[in-house]
């Protein structure tokens, strides 16, 4: 039995695919990646996915249309780097800047799926004054495409970390559109508001971390065993994959120097609570606060975001619960960036949350 037909663009490591696996009722047709690891990782948890390790502007229409197997697809979902669009006017010139951009948009002109989803950096609103998301707007606008946008923060969906992404999606012309509403909030927000909601209260980085196994400073292994699950968020990870084993799990060696600073720092703090003599000129170095949820997890989470309990920065399996992956879903490549490749950092920073992906997938099933 087939699920509804999904292929996922620029789909790195595979947050976006899992979310949808994961909420049940889908089936990725295709992804594509350029990225040689995070294609591995990608085939790895999703081996019956069809997955193609190549720029997306290399697969004209005919190949596109033959790797979708003559299926109706019915969701486009993926975020292209967006970063120095180049615009004229209001409009996005053939420039090499806007290059990955328009080949999303030539994607789902090729494919005419019901809906897409689009995800990006929440300063995609601001760029360039709005011009950038004017020009976005009409590119779609041009394909036959209504479209909603909104910032969601991942906080307000259940995921321990307070990460807001740009999120749009597009409809077929005459279909209704909306957006998810929210499911999390503070703790004292959470009883009954003026139109009648009530929420969860966030997951925090505690709910989420409080049984990994504890490393001292370069400690770990790539695969280790599993400890109890201690709260409702962990066992929601657990995954199915591979019960009982946890992957991804290496603690980076600091210095003493480093190790001074970062004992130095109180949970909630960055470089500037620090004493003048422990302090440097990188300002964004934070420490973890453990009853709330976590600022955004990025790709140097190694070095700017302080576990809340150890003096050393995050450990991809950390950064991954905190992203919202299960335990079982594995990572590969390098944890340096000397290579040619993305790193396992990268991937996990780069992802979309799978529980905020799960969410939008259950919500355009009512729109299809």
């Amino acid at each position: 039995m087939t699920g509804i037909a999904t292929v996922d663009l620029f789909c790195g490591a595979g947050g976006f695919t899992e979310g949808f696996r994961k909420a049940g009722g889908f089936e990725t047709v295709l992804a594509i990646d350029f990225d040689k690891q995070a294609v591995a990782t990608f085939s790895h948890n999703h081996p019956t996915v069809p997955v193609v390790c190549r720029d997306v502007a290399s697969i004209d229409t005919q190949e596109l249309l033959a790797l979708t197997k003559g299926r109706d697809v019915d969701i486009v979902i993926g975020g292209p780097p967006c970063q120095g669009f180049s615009l004229a006017g209001s409009r996005l010139p053939d420039d090499p800047k806007n290059r990955l951009f328009k080949e999303f948009v030539r994607v789902v002109d090729v494919l005419k799926p019901k809906v897409f989803i689009f995800e990006n950096v929440a300063g995609l609103v601001s760029m360039q004054r709005g011009l950038v998301l004017e020009a976005i707007c009409n590119e779609f606008a041009k394909i036959g495409y209504e479209i909603l946008y909104d910032i969601l923060n991942s906080a307000k969906f259940g995921v321990p970390q307070a990460r807001p992404r740009f999120i749009m999606i597009g409809t077929s012309a005459g279909k209704r559109i909306s957006m998810p509403l929210q499911t999390h909030a503070a703790t004292e927000n959470c009883n009954l508001d003026l139109f009648g909601n009530s929420y969860t209260p966030f997951v925090t980085v505690e709910e989420a971390l409080s049984s990994l196994p504890f490393l001292e400073q370069g400690q770990g292994n790539e695969v280790m065993y599993s400890l109890p699950c201690k709260t409702d968020y962990q066992k929601s990870i657990v995954g199915n994959r591979v019960p009982g084993l946890l992957y991804n799990h290496r603690a980076t060696c600091h210095s003493q120097t480093i190790i001074d600073r970062y004992s130095a720092m109180p949970q909630g703090g960055d470089i500037r609570s620090l004493p003048p003599e422990l302090r440097t000129k990188k300002n964004n170095v934070f420490k973890l606060l453990e009853k709330v949820p976590s600022r955004t997890i990025t790709c140097n989470f190694r070095t700017d975001i302080i576990h809340p309990w150890q003096p050393r920065g995050l450990t991809t399996r950390e950064a991954a619960r905190l992203q919202s992956f299960d335990d079982d879903y594995q990572f590969f490549g390098n944890l340096t960036r000397k290579a040619r490749y993305v790193t396992q950092d990268d991937q996990v920073g780069n992802a979309v949350p799978p529980l905020l992906a799960k969410v939008l997938a259950t919500h355009v099933k009512e729109i299809l």
